[in-house]
């Protein structure tokens, strides 16, 4: 699924893209959960979608034009009842490789372009955070375990510093960590006086990896929160040598 972010010319016939779009029918109406970007407050939107399935001009490369893409899948969301002082309503036009012919199958392809945050954020959380690509393996074979457990390891986090952004004040992710972090934790620095919340949680977590703190520096980064999750892990492993559990 990518994006279209140009009228694309249809092959084999004159017209673009855009104006196939208008004539197809609309299949359904969902909300979609807007981020906050460019001052503008997070919301929810209303969509409608439609879809249809075309043969697109191929696109142009390095030594000319490449051949149609044929059988495009294509979903167009646009929103519907705009806010008062949105500038850029949503409206996307996504091409696909999924089924999306009826309005149960379009549907799908609209709830999952926004997780594309979450995608990112995974990546650099596997990336910047785990540094998995610092690793001097270079066979497949032993990169794949390394990925395995480094993925569990970014998911976790991912998650962790996700309910820190949405629920900061809540405490669910307190008691995935386990008795022992936690006091380690408090060790290092105290206990926070609200209690282990997500947001407190992480940026203890950062704390140990060189996060300050300070107001102009916004909430922790990847990095700093790994390098505190690796030194929390190490005196974990020490604690539990000296108490002979390993």
């Amino acid at each position: 699924m990518v994006r279209a972010c140009q009228d694309r010319r249809l092959a084999d016939q004159a017209g673009h893209l855009q104006t196939r779009l208008a004539q197809a029918p609309v299949l359904g109406e969902t909300v979609v959960t807007v981020r906050a970007r460019g001052g503008q407050a997070a919301r929810q939107a209303v969509v409608t979608w439609r879809s249809l399935r075309v043969d697109l001009d191929g696109p142009w490369r390095p030594g000319g034009w490449q051949a149609p893409l044929r059988d495009m899948g294509v979903v167009e969301a646009s929103e519907i009842q705009v806010p008062a002082g949105v500038k850029a309503p949503l409206h996307w036009i996504l091409l696909t490789s999924l089924p999306c012919a009826t309005g149960s199958e379009a549907q799908p392809v609209v709830g999952c372009y926004p997780a594309r945050w979450w995608i990112e954020e995974y990546h650099q959380a596997l990336k910047s955070g785990t540094g998995v690509e610092q690793s001097q393996l270079a066979q497949a074979d032993r990169l794949e375990p390394l990925i395995a457990v480094l993925a569990v390891v970014a998911v976790r986090l991912l998650s962790t510093k996700r309910l820190a952004r949405r629920r900061p004040e809540s405490f669910e992710a307190a008691a995935s960590f386990g008795a022992e972090r936690l006091a380690l934790l408090a060790q290092k620095q105290g206990p926070p006086k609200e209690g282990w919340t997500h947001r407190n949680l992480v940026r203890a977590v950062a704390h140990w990896g060189g996060f300050i703190g300070r107001k102009q520096e916004g909430e922790p980064g990847w990095q700093t929160i790994w390098r505190g999750w690796q030194r929390l892990m190490g005196r974990c492993e020490g604690a539990n040598r000296i108490k002979g559990e390993i």
